[in-house]
């Protein structure tokens, strides 16, 4: 008697769909994608990854802080440098004065901590300046980035409530400047007004699209706030030469980059300080019958 094998059980078509042999297909079928499209962001994020981009060329920098179309967004190299440079003698009259000061002072007695998070963090205290010798008829544009203060990793000491030094700083990340929104400004605006970086954000996401100035937790920072003056009959947003810029560094302003607060003497000030902190200050001082 001849043998007949069995007929192959029918699969419903909804099993079938998670049937062995679909997800092997598929599988093969995402291996076949097509040369073009598997190498193209490659060739992008390496074309992106480069520091080619000259100093003095930086009109691709949005004004508006998004840097996910500059050239130069994962260059890890200040993109303004960070020795002192002569400035010429229209530019050495301006100065910069921080705002709010004092309460910067208090923090960096204790040692400043900012959060950073993967969807970004805005600073408190927030760096404001104001700016005096600057050409009124003259158009300005004006920026901050942060800087590495050293090549050094800290971790906090509980017992001693200080930081000490944990080893040798992780990998650099990718160098930002944040373009203050409301530039250019006249010079009889910046005589006028303050320029308040409230909205910069920081972020520990090296893959940030939203012009967040990334940073590595556990290392200490430097802001740093630029002016540039902007030619009038240059089309591009910068025109940068270290005769037409000067950079500001106030030492009371660096900080060290935190996941989480270390000191709980700074989360006590910062939640008295920041006014934003109200929902904390009340809920930290109801006493169990208010609760």
């Amino acid at each position: 008697m001849e043998y007949t094998p069995p007929p192959k059980p029918q699969l419903s078509s909804r099993a079938n769909a998670f049937s062995i042999a679909a997800l092997m297909s598929s599988g093969s079928s995402k291996d076949k994608e097509s040369p073009e499209s598997t190498i193209k962001p490659l060739e992008q994020f390496v074309e992106k990854s480069s520091c080619a981009q000259p100093l003095s060329d930086l009109s691709s920098l949005d004004p508006h802080g998004d840097f996910s179309s500059s050239p130069s967004s994962l260059c890890t190299e200040p993109l303004i440098p960070t020795t002192p440079i002569i400035p010429s003698e229209e530019m050495a009259k301006i100065s910069c004065s921080l705002e709010t000061k004092e309460l910067w002072d208090k923090f960096h007695e204790l040692g400043t901590e900012m959060i950073i998070t993967k969807s970004g963090r805005r600073m408190f205290p927030t760096i404001r300046v104001s700016f005096s010798g600057v050409d009124p008829e003259a158009k300005y544009i004006v920026l901050m980035d942060i800087v590495p203060v050293d090549n050094k990793r800290y971790r906090y000491a509980y017992h001693r409530s200080s930081w000490l030094v944990a080893g040798k700083a992780d990998p650099p990340l990718p160098a930002r400047l944040y373009v203050h929104p409301d530039s250019p400004f006249t010079g009889e605006q910046l005589l006028k007004q303050m320029v308040s970086f409230e909205k910069v954000k920081l972020t520990n996401n090296e893959l940030d699209q939203h012009g967040h100035i990334i940073l590595n937790s556990m290392h200490k920072y430097q802001p740093r706030v630029h002016i540039i003056k902007k030619k009038d009959h240059t089309a591009s947003l910068l025109n940068l030469k270290s005769e037409e810029f000067r950079t500001f560094i106030f030492p009371e302003t660096v900080f060290t980059a935190v996941t989480a607060y270390q000191n709980q003497l700074i989360t006590k000030l910062k939640i008295d300080s920041n006014p934003f902190a109200k929902g904390f200050r009340d809920s930290s001082r109801l006493t169990d019958i208010e609760r």
